[in-house]
């Protein structure tokens, strides 16, 4: 289950009415929008200095082709992931042929178990491969201590960069499903968070969207397939063709094009600042404003 929660304030409208908003919504409401004006007034900043003085973007798509992946490596710990999954679906669907769950378990259960094991699995397989290999976190993702605020700082600005981009491509998304007569639809993974549960399994589940995910996923797509369709490819093929597989791997046609939108601005952000650090900020902050936004639209 891999999870970039695409639910913006134009997915989830429909979703509650206008009477039902309560004041932290509306707050909340309030600050997405600011968040988006104020990524608007980043981007125009942005693109005027790119005018003014070129970027020396030569140089960061060199950082990022230096990192030390190979294909061997990769095919290895996708192959180990994909057995994780399928071991892991087995025994869950094992234990329910068997009568040992609870035939009215909720769905979110199965999604967190898969989630939490899948994405805790790549964290623990990268550790031990940069241990086997002698490699820090630096050299293999520009992941150093060094300067982490900074990063940090840097992913909160360039996600608000990325809100307004994301928000006109779910916008135009959602109008071409309506001109084609394709069904528009919330992921599931935004409906898990839909469904009653303890607040155990809630907080499960936002610790696994906001923190978990985020970085398995940023390091799984930015952090070692980026580059190495670089080396092959080039950056701008790259960027494109990882972007569209992070889209198309939530299985969520009205989600793929904002999805798409959303991992260009994450692959474009980790190779300029050339520091994982920025899109696992950008990514926890998507997800958790996507879900603030849900949780108290459903309350």
């Amino acid at each position: 289950m891999y999870l970039a929660l695409s639910g913006s304030a134009a997915a989830l409208a429909d979703s509650f009415a206008p009477a039902q908003i309560s004041g932290a919504l509306f707050a909340l409401l309030g600050l997405y929008l600011l968040l988006m004006l104020s990524g608007v007034g980043i981007d125009l900043v942005v693109l005027s200095r790119a005018l003014a003085r070129p970027l020396a973007w030569d140089r960061c798509v060199a950082w990022v082709k230096d990192r030390p992946w190979n294909w061997r490596v990769a095919g290895w710990v996708a192959l180990i992931l994909i057995c994780i999954q399928l071991v892991v679906v087995g025994v869950y669907r094992m234990l329910s042929v068997l009568g040992w769950l609870r035939a009215d378990e909720p769905e979110s259960f199965s999604a967190l178990i898969q989630g939490l094991v899948l994405h805790t699995a790549s964290l623990v397989i990268l550790a031990l491969i940069l241990r086997s290999r002698a490699w820090t976190w630096a050299q293999a993702f520009g992941m150093q201590a060094q300067g982490l605020v900074r990063r940090l700082g840097a992913g909160m600005a360039l996600y608000a960069g990325i809100l307004p981009l994301f928000f006109f491509a779910a916008v135009l998304s959602r109008l071409v499903m309506l001109i084609i007569g394709y069904p528009v639809t919330i992921q599931d993974v935004v409906l898990i968070f839909m469904e009653p549960q303890s607040l155990w399994t809630l907080l499960a589940l936002l610790g696994l969207a906001m923190i978990v995910a985020p970085a398995a996923e940023e390091i799984l797509f930015r952090g070692i397939l980026l580059p190495l369709l670089m080396k092959r490819l080039g950056a701008g093929p790259a960027v494109i063709l990882s972007s569209a597989l992070f889209a198309l791997i939530h299985l969520h046609v009205p989600s793929f094009f904002p999805l798409f939108v959303l991992a260009t601005g994450l692959a474009l952000a980790y190779i300029y600042t050339g520091s994982l650090w920025v899109p696992i900020m950008m990514h926890a902050l998507f997800n958790g404003m996507n879900l603030a936004i849900l949780l108290l639209a459903t309350a």
